[in-house]
């Protein structure tokens, strides 16, 4: 079931006045968000001024002439910082200058769904992202430099390319010194507005694990390593269908078996990796196994289960429990850890007491 309303779903406008093409882009969205078409600019402009959206995608050919709504806006300190998608061929590019452009990106053709999908979230992340410039500068930066890391990461694997395991360490670092002076809780509050859902989890996942090192007497390079690897536990996941990971409804069987696939999609990426460590290898490639024989993707049980591992599939599901999704709230850490504890045979319940106490000490279990 969908735990979001109507009502609580990001609103997006979609302006193009070929049904045909609107329609296809709206099909693609609606599971997801709340949707409102419009053939011309003046009807856009109007509902914009009624109900503000939480994004605008206009067809380059709507504002061709230099006029629409795409221009109002910029003009409109009300709607200024409002993000428009301009969809359209490369010359979609020459609308992206000017005042109030900033928030303005371009959906170049040819669209796959999951390619809109993932410009969507972008573009819906930008007045999130916009807010971080008001933190703390750890936080700021520890926010700011694994969000560009976490990008280029996507970007590597598109491109068959190795990852840069040492940038993401460095993208790292301002989340250690973070977590080294206490100082993380806005970091965790502040990433959860996000719509990249696996650069949410994957820094919620980094954090967790670094605290959870950090409280054992883990420092310097090993609390780097629970950082990085926390960055890279899901990079499978960037070639996982957006349709797939953000689903409103249970997975079928076909699905659940794609979703599944990340692990493997992980270790592929890694092998291609020559930087990739142990340490990072185990907690992308385990942190799905149980104690009990019943993970995933190898079954692995028992002694064949390092302290790294259970540590990660801790984190792991305490932050897929209390990340918010657009298809349900967040489950009080109270909650979650009812969860885990029920977890009896699956999970190492030492390490789960020891990572409830982490929290409860940080006040976490409040929040």
């Amino acid at each position: 079931m969908d735990g979001h309303t109507d009502d609580t779903k990001p609103c997006i406008y979609i302006v193009n006045d070929d049904h045909v093409h609107r329609e296809e882009v709206r099909l693609v969205l609606s599971s997801q968000f709340k949707v409102k078409g419009f053939d011309n600019n003046n009807a856009c402009l109007d509902a914009m001024l009624v109900q503000k959206p939480d994004l605008v995608i206009v067809d380059e050919r709507m504002v061709e002439d230099g006029k629409g709504c795409l221009f109002d806006k910029r003009t409109n300190p009300d709607l200024k910082d409002l993000p428009f998608i301009i969809a359209g061929k490369e010359s979609a590019n020459q609308y992206i200058t000017g005042d109030g452009s900033e928030a303005d990106t371009v959906l170049l053709r040819p669209f796959s769904k999951n390619k809109i999908l993932i410009r969507v979230s972008d573009a819906l992340s930008y007045g999130v992202e916009k807010k971080w410039d008001e933190l703390p500068p750890q936080e700021k930066s520890a926010l700011q430099s694994t969000l560009s890391d976490f990008q280029a990461i996507s970007k590597a694997i598109e491109e068959k390319r190795p990852l840069d395991v040492a940038g993401t360490a460095e993208s790292c670092q301002p989340l250690v010194e973070s977590i080294n002076n206490q100082n993380y809780q806005g970091i965790l509050k502040n990433v959860q507005g996000h719509h990249n859902y696996t650069y949410v989890h994957s820094l919620r996942v980094a954090t967790y694990l670094t605290m959870f090192g950090h409280a054992i007497g883990m420092r310097g390079d090993e609390l780097l390593t629970l950082a990085t690897g926390g960055m890279l536990h899901d990079v499978g996941k960037t070639v996982t269908p957006q349709d797939v990971l953000n689903k409103s409804s249970k997975l079928d069987d076909n699905e659940w078996l794609c979703m599944k696939q990340h692990v493997d999609n992980s270790s592929r990426v890694y092998d291609n990796t020559p930087e990739i460590t142990h340490g990072i290898r185990i907690i992308g490639e385990q942190h799905h196994e149980k104690l009990d024989g019943s993970g995933y993707p190898k079954g692995l049980k028992g002694s064949e289960l390092n302290e790294l591992a259970r540590m990660s599939v801790i984190c792991d599901i305490f932050g897929a429990l209390t990340d918010k999704r657009s298809y349900k709230e967040a489950f009080p850490p109270e909650m979650a850890f009812e969860i885990l504890e029920e977890m009896n045979n699956q999970l190492d319940q030492k390490l789960v007491g020891i990572f409830r106490e982490i929290l409860e000490g940080h006040g976490t279990l409040k929040a």
